[in-house]
């Protein structure tokens, strides 16, 4: 999404410094989540937690980042996008940029009609694209370790995962939402 020609070289600099401080802030939760994680069994994440399916799998995604959950619109595709960056759309009247987690673990596809787009706020609108919204967790246990002894995790290749939670369905990935959130100028 390019920026439009009425926002000064000031605002495109506090934006990117935003974006920096946001991306800091979430990088030091991942931290202290995994120190709660080793200081004891049983360690409560406060809050709750989109359980999202995607290509297969599930994840949980923090709610404070989401805005709303719509379900799929059309997408207008951007030409030289990144491979996950599947286009824009308009939401509420504003702009925003598509991000396919699919594609980001590494599965091309095209999305069922019934799939959502998980609106995130930040520095700028993103929709996220998953195959659906399953239910709310609230306070899901931290963990450590790997999802059933697997090393070859998806989510944890992509860069996204900041943890392992267990779930009353099971062990599932926290994905970070600055990873999602900071899609580069121009995607």
């Amino acid at each position: 999404m390019v920026d439009s020609p009425s926002m000064t070289a000031e605002a495109q600099a506090k934006r990117a410094s935003v974006q920096k401080r946001l991306a800091l802030l979430e990088e030091e939760i991942v931290r202290l989540r995994r120190e709660l994680a080793t200081l004891g069994v049983d360690q409560r994440l406060p809050g709750l937690y989109l359980t999202v399916e995607v290509a297969g799998s599930t994840a949980l995604l923090p709610v404070e980042a989401v805005m709303e959950v719509v379900r799929l619109v059309a997408i207008e595709p951007l030409p030289a996008a990144l491979p996950h960056v599947r286009g824009t759309m308009l939401y509420r009247g504003t702009p925003a940029v598509v991000v396919d987690l699919s594609a980001m673990l590494g599965v091309q596809r095209e999305p069922d009609l019934d799939a959502h787009l998980v609106i995130c706020g930040g520095a700028r609108t993103v929709a996220v694209l998953v195959d659906r919204v399953r239910d709310l967790v609230e306070s899901p246990v931290l963990v450590e370790g790997s999802i059933s002894g697997d090393d070859s995790n998806p989510w944890d290749r992509t860069g996204l995962m900041a943890g392992l939670c267990r779930t009353p369905e099971g062990i599932r990935p926290l994905i970070k939402a600055s990873a999602i959130l900071s899609v580069p100028e121009g995607a």
